[in-house]
């Protein structure tokens, strides 16, 4: 006849056999799941996915990104009223509205509304924020960056509107002029101390694209 067990035994054994099967087939999930760790720190690489419409800055991208947002509808809106169409009262319109935007450092990213909302920002936002209004006014723009700044250069195709002490990028043809926001008394054009040695990567908001320096031009006047 087959021995039974006494109940109380049952009580205790049986539940603690399936809670050590659990365990057991928790860790072992987790190591299936776990990617061997690097041991040589050279090795080591970081992949970093962009989310849609991103602006490629050097090896990284930025957080936020350049594109129409109904919150600017009224700014675009006003300035194109103002302006009429003329293409150099829109870049200087807006380029004047950004400039004036209090410089404030921030770890943090903040989009272009933000900027707007927060009424602060620092020199990669500023551009951006600028981008976008040039975008939205149909105006070609280049995002130049160095080692620790960025500004945007806006093509302007009546160079005699533009101041003549004027720093610009010849690109494909066409000119790009220097637009520093972080400024308040600068102007379209006007020099901000960026030598071109000194710049990293220049890249084409409008079509998403980055350019090679080699075949940019520098022009000082």
């Amino acid at each position: 006849m087959q021995e039974h067990k006494p109940f109380s035994m049952r009580i205790f054994v049986y539940p603690a056999l399936f809670i050590l099967a659990v365990a057991v087939y928790k860790n072992h999930t987790a190591n299936s799941n776990t990617l061997p760790v690097e041991t040589n720190a050279s090795e080591v690489r970081t992949i970093i996915v962009p989310p849609p419409n991103a602006i490629k800055v050097g090896e990284l991208y930025a957080p936020y990104y350049i594109d129409e947002n109904s919150k600017l509808k009224t700014i675009i809106k006003n300035l194109k009223e103002r302006c009429s169409g003329n293409e150099v009262c829109e870049v200087n319109q807006a380029f004047s509205y950004v400039s004036h935007i209090p410089y404030v450092h921030s770890d943090k990213h903040r989009t272009p509304v933000d900027v707007i909302v927060k009424n602060g920002g620092d020199c990669d936002e500023k551009a951006q924020l600028f981008a976008t209004i040039l975008i939205e006014t149909n105006h070609n723009c280049v995002l130049v960056y160095t080692q620790d700044h960025t500004f945007i250069a806006v093509e302007i195709d009546d160079g005699s509107k533009v101041n003549p002490n004027n720093a610009r990028l010849n690109i494909e043809g066409k000119a790009y002029y220097y637009a520093e926001t972080t400024d308040p008394n600068a102007y379209v054009g006007k020099f901000n101390g960026v030598a071109f040695e000194q710049i990293q990567g220049v890249y084409h908001v409008n079509e998403k694209r980055d350019i090679q320096k080699e075949s940019i031009q520098f022009i000082k006047v």
